[in-house]
């Protein structure tokens, strides 16, 4: 089972400190700063600092401002007292850390992760683009550092956008590693860290992951079926306590796939400028099934309404979870989204950006997206067609128009995680309702993702998911 990327730097800094490459001696226990770290290691700046940051909740390490991290004394420490009585109990993880290894368990179908891109096989063009680029005088391309990214590409997704009618300028767009570092950007732009944060409910994995980081003081505002009831519910939280950043999915929106309308986003910029609140957004709009992309926030902020949006884009979902390459659009936002990115990131890879460049401008990308939209939709007509038989109408199922999850919910009374209990002995993986929010809420829903190769063990794997839930409900 593979690990994180910050656990195996982790893992290495404690054998280290442990085998006496480190000493807690005065003067020679400083660790090297984050970003040379990063350097060396040829890592991403947020993956050390979230290395560091777990050395330091477990004591193997401390900071001190302006000065770095250092190796703590360990011999001063006290043995604690860990009691007497023998105690019989399962050894579990925590749930959405149990979830997230499921992942890596080759024999368990990773129902609960989500990977759009991986319903189409991309090697050849990958190993073809990379081949193009590297024949272009390679070592010139290390020498390259612009920090927002080669013009090449920042003119390429301007360009693409535009053919869903959102005009951007490259001078907007700044090209970063990915969606974690475009959202650490983000806060970090928003000067959100350590300050309360707003995040729409069922809160997406992938900002409560982050968010849980910074132990920031979050409000969750539960989503509505009329979004002005939403936006009054934020007027509420904010009268309450003043936040001055907003995390939102507009369109589908990890778990639940909620779509905002045109009509919604422009309120929803109305109430950002009224209130003087910054709106971070995650667009996964290109995982659209109909004929028409929805458009982002960003898009509809006009020199009319003044409205501070980081728009977090990146290729995960189309090219290849191994392209850790993303990108924000920044309206009002562009100077300290540049300066962050300046003082925490390193440059993402100039020939990856060359390699994307080249296949958006070649029209490549377009195509690819549209065969990988209309694969995602097929997955979807066949894991709806292959339970509903089987669940009858005892459990709600969301029909999306796009993105790559449904999202269940079982009878009142019924959990979740008991559920995934269940199905993980089937080698089976779904994501329980509690991993979406901060408040373990949601304790009857679960999410499933049908963006994975629809193959022989992805059929029968659905069905019998089915009727492992079908079992649940009837036996209770």
């Amino acid at each position: 089972m593979s690990e994180f990327k910050y656990q195996k730097i982790v893992d290495e800094i404690v054998r280290a400190i442990e085998s006496g490459i480190f000493s807690d001696k005065l003067g020679s226990n400083k660790l090297e700063s984050v970003r040379r770290y990063a350097k060396d290691r040829g890592v991403g700046v947020s993956t050390v600092t979230q290395a560091y940051y777990e050395l330091e909740r477990l004591g193997w390490i401390y900071s001190e401002p302006k000065r770095g991290y250092f190796i703590a004394s360990r011999r001063a420490l006290k043995q604690p007292d860990y009691g007497s009585s023998i105690k019989r109990v399962i050894a579990e993880l925590d749930l959405a850390n149990a979830v997230q290894y499921s992942f890596n368990d080759p024999d368990i179908l990773p129902l609960s992760c989500t990977a759009p891109c991986t319903v189409i096989d991309q090697e050849l063009l990958l190993n073809r683009l990379h081949k193009q680029v590297l024949k272009h005088r390679p070592y010139k391309l290390m020498m390259q550092d612009p920090i927002e990214g080669i013009p090449e590409l920042r003119y390429e997704i301007c360009r693409h956008l535009l053919r869903s009618g959102q005009v951007f300028f490259k001078e907007q767009v700044l090209v970063t590693n990915g969606r974690q570092e475009g959202l650490l950007l983000a806060l970090t732009a928003a000067k959100a860290i350590g300050k309360a944060v707003a995040v729409e409910s069922p809160v997406s994995f992938y900002f409560q992951a982050m968010l849980k980081q910074f132990n920031t003081d979050v409000i969750e505002v539960p989503m509505q079926a009329s979004y002005a009831d939403e936006l009054a519910l934020l007027s509420k939280a904010h009268k309450e306590q003043k936040f001055d950043t907003f995390l939102v999915n507009p369109n589908f929106a990890d778990p639940t796939g909620r779509v905002l309308s045109v009509e919604d986003k422009q309120a929803l910029i109305e109430w950002a400028s009224e209130h003087g609140v910054t709106l971070i957004e995650y667009d996964r709009g290109e995982l659209y099934f109909g004929a028409t992309r929805p458009v982002t926030i960003a898009s509809l902020v006009t020199q009319t309404r003044t409205c501070r949006v980081i728009s977090i884009g990146d290729f995960y979902d189309t090219i290849s979870p191994a392209i850790s390459l993303g990108y924000l659009i920044c309206i009002d936002t562009f100077t300290s989204c540049q300066y962050a990115k300046q003082i925490i990131a390193e440059e993402p890879s100039i020939a990856l950006q060359h390699m994307v460049a080249n296949l958006m401008s070649s029209g490549e990308y377009h195509t690819l997206t549209g065969k990988l939209r209309n694969q995602m939709n097929t997955n979807y007509l066949k894991m709806e067609s292959s339970m509903s038989p089987v669940l009858g109408g005892s459990v709600y199922m969301s029909q999306p128009t796009g993105g790559p999850c449904i999202w269940f919910k079982l009878p009142e009374g019924y959990s979740s995680e008991a559920l995934w209990s269940r199905v993980i002995s089937e080698k089976l993986s779904i994501a329980p309702g509690a991993m979406f929010s901060f408040t373990s809420n949601y304790t009857c829903y679960f999410r499933i993702t049908f963006a994975l190769p629809w193959n022989d063990k992805m059929a029968s794997g659905v069905i019998r998911l089915a009727e492992v839930i079908r079992d649940y409900i009837e036996e209770k």
